[in-house]
């Protein structure tokens, strides 16, 4: 065991910048500050014997598209659920860079916070670390009181933060993966419905290839970390995956094999960027949000994108689930983003912050700048989620979304290799650079998939 959970935290220490796509803020000016905030309450475990609050620490990543925004309301939150829980919180940002080596070398030295939002996949590496907070008693607790936050939340982000039984992590943010248009350039190319099938899909481009020569139908981003998102998304709206539900690679099969042909024909017939190989994910946005491209795959864009080019942004809708030709119930690639809590010697109270921050952190979405959607369906109605691309996402996404390891419910030891090490990389990339040999690319995929089950055993 002591093995495994080394090789997991060099892994980590080599691949943290690789890891899911988390949401980070498109600043780069995203630094390590900190900050406290101090508030009571009537929370017994608040309080110490000499009458002196207690603190929780809590790590927070910038999710948001303007820093200082995120920072400000973030503390403003803060202050709240101190006054409320009755304790002193501190406040410490993380820069992206190296976000998950920070937080796992943390664990390992016993320095850890007593909560952090982190990426997605960090609950399951800390849990194997032995370094996780039991919180069904807050599910209890909700339950017990009717709160209607329990059924705000859809199961499967739950699901994806439960181990053993357990769930280790409250899931906050919801980060759909999806294709983003501009309505605009359809219109004009005589695009009057949305494609609702793989088949179509390759006709829209085609269309839009013939119609504007001089703009790209589709990009995407193989260039870096995202060609996980990307190999992924079309797998699972194919009603499959890389991985089967008992633990098996599946790249050879023909479901997937129907993934890789269709990705094959946009490469062969130009529909794609033909840099999408190698283009990474800020190539891809500048390419959409200049105009030059007509369709996006990413997750859902934010408000931010009008400050560059407001034409784009008012024009911009997001696609509906496309069907595969395996499949009638396409599923939505989701990322659900987690406060993580972590072992400590205050464990009530830090429920208290979960309970708490969870009741009042919708301002993040308000003045935070955070551009995605919370967890939290019940203020889905209010004005600041009234926007074309939130409601594309409610109507068209939502109802359908699960985590990147579906079928497989949760995230099964091994995908931390498989996404951390960029395992989908190269099969991604040879065939947008033409590589015909479809199934051997998959055979050896499901070699490396295999390779990094059997470690994780």
């Amino acid at each position: 065991m002591k093995k495994k959970l080394l090789a997991l935290i060099m892994t980590a220490c080599m691949v943290t910048t690789m890891f899911t796509a988390c949401g980070k803020a498109d600043s780069s000016a995203a630094s390590e500050t900190e900050g406290q905030n101090t508030a009571e309450s009537n929370t017994d475990e608040g309080n110490t014997e000499s009458g002196e609050k207690e603190t929780i620490e809590f790590w927070d990543m910038i999710w948001g598209s303007d820093a200082d925004a995120y920072e400000a309301t973030v503390r403003e939150i803060c202050e709240q659920v101190g006054e409320e829980i009755g304790a002193n919180v501190e406040v410490r940002f993380l820069p992206w860079d190296n976000f998950t080596q920070v937080y796992l070398t943390a664990v390992a030295s016993g320095t850890a916070p007593d909560v952090g939002t982190t990426g997605t996949t960090l609950p399951s590496q800390v849990h194997m670390m032995g370094g996780t907070m039991n919180l069904n008693s807050i599910l209890e607790d909700w339950k017990a009181e009717n709160n209607p936050i329990l059924e705000a939340i859809p199961q499967a982000a739950f699901d994806v933060q439960t181990f053993d039984g357990e769930l280790v992590a409250m899931p906050f943010d919801i980060q759909p993966e999806c294709i983003t248009y501009n309505e605009a350039i359809f219109k004009e190319c005589g695009i009057t419905e949305e494609p609702t099938t793989f088949d179509e899909f390759l006709d829209v481009c085609r269309t839009i290839k013939e119609k504007r020569p001089d703009i790209i139908p589709f990009v995407a981003a193989a260039g870096d970390h995202e060609v996980h998102t990307l190999f992924t998304y079309f797998c699972m709206l194919n009603g499959t995956n890389v991985v089967t539900e008992d633990l098996k690679p599946n790249v050879s099969s023909p479901e997937v094999l129907h993934v890789c042909e269709l990705l094959k024909t946009m490469y062969d017939e130009g529909l794609i960027a033909e840099s999408a190989a190698s283009m990474t994910s800020g190539e891809r946005d500048s390419t959409y949000v200049s105009g030059n491209a007509a369709m996006i795959f990413r997750h859902n864009l934010d408000s931010s994108v009008a400050t560059i080019n407001k034409e784009v942004w008012d024009n911009s809708r997001v696609m509906g689930l496309l069907k595969g030709p395996d499949t009638d119930t396409p599923v939505s690639m989701t990322y659900f983003e987690p406060i993580l809590a972590f072992n400590n010697d205050h464990p009530e109270l830090t429920k208290a912050f979960i309970k708490s921050y969870m009741e009042h952190y919708k301002q993040i979405y308000v003045t935070g700048s955070r551009g995605t959607l919370p967890t939290r369906s019940d203020w889905y109605s209010d004005e600041v989620f009234n926007t074309p691309i939130y409601n594309d996402l409610t109507e068209k996404c939502l109802p359908s979304m699960q985590f990147p390891t579906w079928p497989v419910k949760g995230y099964y030891s091994a995908y931390n290799q498989v996404e951390g090490e960029l395992l989908l990389q190269s099969i991604t990339q040879e065939i947008l650079m033409g590589n015909d040999d479809l199934e051997g690319l998959a055979k050896q995929t499901d070699e490396k998939i295999q390779k990094a089950l059997d470690e994780a055993k």
